[in-house]
């Protein structure tokens, strides 16, 4: 940790990352004379930021991209701990971040479960391409065949035991904003309930706008001169979930009156397929947001009729 002390001095301090150590370092400060800024490293992050907001702290966090474009622009070289937790401050004290919302309880162990789910899955489909590869050896194994079989059952049933878990960390609350997502037509049960734990209900965003460039779907643009060209999508996190989305985008072409629309257009002026499937995979979140902050579930028509009534 790098802070000032009251005589304006820079100091660094080796914490433990575990909760004694860190709620020993709370006693020492005050939440009225220091805040965190703590740089988005997954797990390894959470205890500091958790203990923080529970001793009244107002706590920051930010994106490790955020952090090294800026040592990059204060042309810093040298990478230790000592230096990186200064560059945070550093950064905190410059931009001002906004504060960190915490989860609730029932997100936060949704989104475990939700992972734990990925993971399984994902595991039973490697462990199911190992063993059709296998079948092709003219030399098979039955032992060894019989032990991937087995290993494929029984991540089954782990899988459907998760999938039974997950709708008992459901509130009303929590139901209600997935109806919402679900109403869209391309998107379903497990990307519904992926974007709700990683957004909390889309509590975290005041724009669609945020929302997109949150999950790397956000259009880049550069000009120079006479030279402007897009270099692609900005691909900054949630790689999971833009995956689903774009899985969700070819139901949604054929479904969705508002995404085939913006498909065929795009196709219309000669774009690849790709990259029209990556503009419905903007559009399907910016419905989403739509319904969700107006609470109304989504309408094909709902714009027509909004003209027909005015």
């Amino acid at each position: 940790m790098s802070f000032n002390d009251h005589n304006g001095q820079d100091q660094i301090s080796n914490i433990e990352n575990n909760q004694r150590s860190i709620l020993s370092f709370l006693k020492k400060i005050s939440s009225d004379d220091y805040c965190f800024v703590i740089e988005a490293t997954g797990n390894y992050s959470s205890r500091i930021l958790h203990f923080s907001l529970g001793k009244d702290f107002k706590s920051n966090l930010i994106n490790c991209m955020s952090v090294k474009h800026f040592a990059r622009m204060k042309n810093i070289i040298t990478k230790t701990d000592a230096e990186d937790a200064k560059l945070i401050r550093l950064y905190g004290e410059m931009f001002r971040p906004e504060n960190y919302m915490p989860k609730s309880i029932e997100i936060e162990h949704l989104d475990q479960e939700i992972k734990l789910l990925n993971d399984l899955e994902e595991e039973k489909r490697r462990y199911a391409v190992k063993l059709k590869s296998l079948r092709f050896n003219p030399y098979l194994n039955p032992d060894t065949e019989k032990h991937y079989e087995r290993r494929l059952k029984q991540l089954e049933k782990e899988i459907n035991e998760v999938e039974q878990r997950l709708p008992k960390l459901q509130d009303e609350e929590f139901k209600e904003v997935k109806d919402l997502i679900q109403s869209v037509s391309g998107i379903g049960e497990k990307t519904s309930l992926q974007l709700m734990a990683a957004t909390s209900g889309f509590k975290n965003f005041e724009s669609a706008k945020s929302l997109v460039k949150y999950f790397g779907l956000a259009p880049r643009i550069y000009q120079s001169g006479k030279k402007c060209y897009s270099p692609g999508k900005c691909r900054t996190s949630k790689t999971h979930i833009r995956s689903l989305l774009y899985v969700c985008s070819w139901t949604a072409i054929k479904h969705n009156v508002h995404c085939k629309e913006l498909y065929l257009r795009l196709l219309a002026k000669g774009k690849p397929k790709k990259l029209a499937l990556i503009a419905v995979c903007n559009k399907l979140l910016r419905i989403c947001f739509g319904v969700v902050k107006n609470k109304i579930a989504y309408q094909a028509d709902y714009q027509k009729n909004f003209k027909i009534l005015t």
